[in-house]
């Protein structure tokens, strides 16, 4: 194996670099996280929202790792062992130790406080994720920091609202989508049963349990049978933020569970 130059000190140079040797290699990898972000700026940004980014992290397709691997060792990557041999499945640390930086790689999905399936995603922008899915690693966290709220507003300034299939937006069918699906499980385990149904249907308000069902409808009986409260007391989970309705299956306000271990922190706006 013959090694590559070092890594180079500059961060989102050596994100590009990285990113040109792996097309090289045929290897499908993308950058995640404030690197990816940084690669997003389209203009000048407020100084509130301008920050200095410290490490790599990517995704690689499935079945691809083994490739990325010996890349990353040839790019002169330290790897991990212990944590590779434990977790090399699903994720796999390497450093940079020369500029004392560490590579995050997640194979396929992104797993932290949420799950993201990015392996059938990883085509949709060719340096990083789609604009959705980097908004999605960053809202997804529960005990949210600084930078990443930082990244997430970037994000957002940085991005039209459209089709992510047509151009650089942000694409509001991926971010119901994901985003649906969480508040649908918070509501299953903490809620009647009934309130799922609510959530993807007929407008109703942001505390979606408040509206009744059609006439005659078997959810406004069962709502009428056992009151507008948790089937569990003490179960009542907490208002994130009341901003509006849920319309056709998009959240507009989303549930803070009692553990905080399935919320979305920010609504998804109005389009």
């Amino acid at each position: 194996m013959i090694q590559d130059e070092a890594p180079l000190a500059d961060v989102e140079a050596e994100a590009a670099r990285l990113l040109n040797k792996a097309g090289e290699a045929k290897v499908l990898v993308r950058l995640l996280g404030g690197t990816a972000i940084g690669l997003h700026r389209h203009g000048p940004r407020p100084p509130a929202l301008d920050r200095r980014y410290g490490d790599i992290d990517v995704v690689v397709k499935k079945g691809q790792d083994r490739g990325l691997k010996r890349l990353l060792a040839e790019l002169g990557y330290v790897a991990n062992r212990s944590f590779n041999n434990l977790h090399g499945d699903r994720r796999l640390l390497f450093y940079d130790e020369r500029n004392g930086r560490q590579l995050d790689v997640f194979i396929g999905r992104f797993s932290m406080c949420h799950t993201l399936e990015l392996d059938d995603r990883l085509q949709l922008d060719p340096q990083t994720l789609a604009p959705a899915d980097l908004l999605l690693t960053k809202l997804q966290i529960v005990k949210i920091n600084a930078k990443d709220i930082v990244d997430a507003l970037a994000l957002v300034l940085d991005h039209q609202i459209g089709d992510e299939r047509k151009g650089d937006v942000i694409d509001l069918d991926r971010l119901a989508q994901v985003t649906g699906r969480d508040l649908a499980q918070a509501c299953r385990d903490h809620y009647p049963k009934p309130l799922v149904h609510d959530l993807h249907g007929q407008p109703q308000p942001a505390f979606a349990w408040a509206g009744p069902g059609p006439a005659g409808d078997r959810r406004d009986r069962h709502r009428r049978t056992r009151g507008d409260h948790p089937a569990r007391p003490g179960k009542r989970a907490e208002i994130a933020s009341v901003a509006g309705t849920i319309r056709g299956g998009t959240p507009r306000a989303l549930v803070r569970a009692p553990r905080g271990d399935r919320s979305w922190l920010i609504t998804v706006p109005s389009s």
